[in-house]
């Protein structure tokens, strides 16, 4: 084989070879030590939030969330968001309009804005063990109860 199809070769499988057939596992004993580490560093910040990526696989990927306040609302283009409820109670507003929406400026991903809040969106208050979908291009705005920690997963999935 030339040299030029043995890299034509390589590169076109290196992404399977890359891949691992065996599934990811988080125990809960691992997310609870994740979100000790989280919590503390979400009462060092001001803005009371802390995260994590557990996984990353590019067109997915799983985020651990503390929130300690309320937050920024978000819209992702390309991304929805699945949050499962682990700890605490929010009120998750969705829909409407987002104000002083903008650009986010941090690493997230391409084609995410924030905004100070929503305005005539649907409410609805989540428990431990509640999961809810956000479909890609939705404002939406976590609500934290002051002096309240919560916390939750977020699978964003393209």
């Amino acid at each position: 084989m030339t040299p030029i199809k043995l890299l034509a070769v390589a590169l076109l499988t290196a992404p399977l070879v890359a891949q691992t057939p065996e599934p990811t596992v988080h125990t809960p004993a691992d997310l609870q030590q994740s979100e000790a580490k989280l919590i503390e560093l979400a009462k060092a910040r001001p803005t009371g939030f802390a995260v994590a990526t557990l996984d990353d696989y590019g067109n997915d990927y799983t985020l651990l969330v503390v929130r300690l306040h309320t937050g920024d609302a978000e819209r992702h283009q390309f991304f929805a968001d699945q949050i499962v409820m682990l700890k605490g109670t929010i009120t998750l507003v969705t829909g409407g309009t987002m104000q002083g929406e903008h650009p986010n400026s941090g690493p997230g991903r391409p084609g995410e804005t924030l905004g100070s809040g929503v305005e005539g969106g649907k409410e609805v208050v989540l428990h431990a063990g509640d999961i809810v979908h956000i479909p890609a291009g939705i404002p939406h705005w976590v609500k934290v109860a002051p002096g309240t920690t919560t916390t939750y997963l977020v699978f964003k999935e393209k």
